[in-house]
C-alpha cells in the first residue's frame, strides 16, 4: 500500500540519538554559546567533601541552577562560601553529561559587594597616592617618648584594651588620653574625623593612635573615607594606625606617619620599653662610676707627686745657706786674685824701673807708681763696695724668703702631735692637741670647736 510505504521511508531518514549522545551535544551547543557568565545570587544545599571540590546551588526568588567549584580554583577564595551567602561569581555553562544535570563550573568566587568596594578602594588609593599624600616625605617622625598619647577608638572595644595591656607593660608611666568615637558603620569616619580635629585643637598629646581590631572589609570601610584620609594627612599631631591583622590594609594606614599591624603593635611602636631603658641607665651608671674612679686615681697620684716635690722650710733654709757660703767663698777667692795680679803686676813694674837708671824716668815711674797705686786702691775699695752692696741685697732676699722672717711678722706653722702640717680643717678634730710653732717659741693647744 501506498501509505505503508511511505511511512517506512520517513523511518529510514530519522536520525536516532543515544543519551549519552544528546547530552554531549547539549554541553557542546551550551559550552559554545555561552563562554563565560557572572552571576550574583544566594549559595544553597553547600557541600563540600573529602574531595576538596564544592557543590553548591545558586537561586534567586524564581529559579536555582546547580553548581561545581573545583578544589584548584576554590583555594584562591578569600571568604570561604556559607549557606545562604550573596555572593558574586564568574561561571562557564556546561552540562553533567551522566544525569544530564545543567550546571555552572565556577571559576571565581567572591561575596556580593565585596568586588565593587575593592574597585572603590583601588581608585581612591590610586588617587591619593598620585596627589601625593602617600609620600614618605611627608611623614612626621614618630617619638618613643611622649608625655602623653592620644588614642582615637571604641571605648568599648578589645582595641583600647590592647592598648592599654601593652603600655601598662612596657612603660607604666605613659599617660593617655582617650578619643571615643565609633569604628564600625556609616557614622563611624564623621567620628573619627571630629576626634582628630579636636585632638589637633586642644594640643594635650603629642602623638595620636588610630587603632581597631580586626573585621571583614566592610567593618573596616570606615577607614578608607577620602575626607578621613586628607585629615589624616593635614593632621599637626603624628598619627599612628594599628587597624584589623597585618594582613589588612586601609587607606588611612597608606596616609598616616607610621602603620603597624595591630593596635598592640601600634603601642609597641610609640612607647619605649622600660627594661631596655632600665638596662640603659645600669650601663651608664657603671660607665659613670669607672669614670670616677679614674679621676679620683688620677688626682690621687697627683697630690702624691706634689707632696713629693714639697720641701720643708728647713730645707729651703739649708739650700739657701749653702749657696750664700759659695757666692761667699767666691768672693773671696776673686779679691785674693785681683790683689794677686797686681802685686805681680807692681813688681814688673818695679823690675823694669829698676833697669831704668835716669832719674827722670824714675821720677816719673815713681809717679806713675803712686798713680797706678791710687787707681787701684780705688778700684779695689769700689769693686769691694759693689759686692758688699751685692751681698747685702742678697742677705735681704734670704732674710725674706726665710720661714722665721714670716713667723716674725705674726704668722705660725701649725702641725698636729704625729708633726703632719694642717693645711685643712677638715684634717683636725675636736679634742685633738695642735702645735702652733711662732718665731721665739712654740704653743701647744687642746681643739675645742672647728670652724
Amino acid at each position: 500500500m501506498p501509505g505503508i510505504k511511505t511511512i517506512e521511508q520517513n523511518q529510514y531518514q530519522r536520525k536516532i540519538y543515544s543519551v549519552s549522545e544528546l547530552n554531549g551535544r547539549c554541553k557542546q551547543v551550551l559550552e559554545g554559546e555561552f563562554s563565560t557568565v557572572w552571576l550574583e545570587a544566594e549559595i544553597s544545599n553547600l557541600a563540600k567533601p573529602a574531595s576538596g571540590h564544592w557543590y553548591f546551588s545558586l537561586k534567586d526568588q524564581k529559579a536555582q541552577v546547580r553548581c561545581a567549584m573545583f578544589k584548584f580554583k576554590n583555594r584562591s577564595c578569600v571568604s570561604p562560601p556559607e549557606e545562604g551567602m550573596k555572593v558574586l561569581v564568574r561561571a562557564k555553562v556546561s552540562l553533567f553529561e551522566p544525569r544530564g544535570e545543567f550546571q555552572l563550573i565556577v571559576e571565581y568566587l567572591e561575596a556580593a559587594g565585596v568586588g565593587a568596594l575593592l574597585r572603590e578602594y583601588e581608585q581612591l588609593k590610586a588617587k591619593l597616592d598620585q596627589e601625593g599624600l602617600f609620600d614618605s616625605s611627608a611623614k612626621k617622625p614618630i617619638s618613643h617618648f611622649n608625655q602623653r598619647i592620644g588614642v582615637v577608638t571604641s571605648a568599648t572595644g578589645a582595641a583600647i584594651h590592647d592598648v592599654i595591656s601593652v603600655i601598662r607593660r612596657r612603660f607604666p608611666l605613659q599617660q593617655l588620653v582617650i578619643y571615643p568615637c565609633l569604628v564600625q558603620g556609616n557614622l563611624a569616619a564623621q567620628q573619627i574625623i571630629h576626634q582628630i580635629n579636636v585632638a589637633n585643637q586642644r594640643q594635650e598629646v603629642d602623638l595620636l593612635l588610630l587603632v581597631r581590631g580586626g573585621g571583614s572589609l566592610e567593618d573596616l570601610w570606615c577607614f578608607n573615607d577620602e575626607v578621613l584620609a586628607r585629615t589624616i594627612f593635614a593632621s599637626a599631631l603624628p598619627i599612628v594606625t594599628g587597624i584589623g591583622h597585618e594582613v589588612d590594609f586601609t587607606i588611612a594606614d597608606f596616609v598616616a606617619d607610621l602603620r603597624a599591624p595591630t593596635p598592640s603593635a601600634a603601642a609597641e611602636k610609640s612607647t619605649p620599653d622600660q627594661r631596655e631603658l632600665l638596662e640603659q641607665i645600669a650601663g651608664l651608671q657603671y660607665w659613670l662610676t669607672q669614670f670616677m674612679e679614674n679621676k679620683f686615681q688620677g688626682y690621687s697620684q697627683k697630690i702624691d707627686w706634689l707632696l713629693r716635690q714639697l720641701q720643708s722650710p728647713e730645707s729651703v733654709i739649708e739650700h739657701r745657706q749653702q749657696s750664700l757660703a759659695l757666692l761667699q767663698h767666691r768672693l773671696g777667692s776673686a779679691l785674693k786674685d785681683r790683689h794677686s795680679s797686681m802685686n805681680q803686676r807692681l813688681q814688673n813694674l818695679q823690675l823694669r824701673l829698676s833697669k831704668l837708671d835716669p832719674s827722670v824716668k824714675i821720677e816719673t815711674a815713681k809717679q806713675q807708681r803712686i798713680q797706678l797705686k791710687q787707681r787701684l786702691m780705688a778700684s779695689m775699695d769700689k769693686h769691694f763696695s759693689e759686692n758688699q752692696s751685692k751681698f747685702r741685697e742678697l742677705s735681704i732676699k734670704l732674710d725674706s724668703l726665710s720661714p722665721l722672717a714670716i713667723l716674725g711678722r705674726g704668722y705660725s706653722v701649725t702641725s698636729l702631735a704625729c708633726g703632719e702640717l694642717v693645711t685643712d680643717a677638715k684634717t683636725v678634730e675636736i679634742g685633738s692637741t695642735i702645735t702652733s710653732r711662732l718665731k721665739d717659741g712654740r704653743i701647744d693647744s687642746q681643739v675645742t670647736k672647728i670652724h
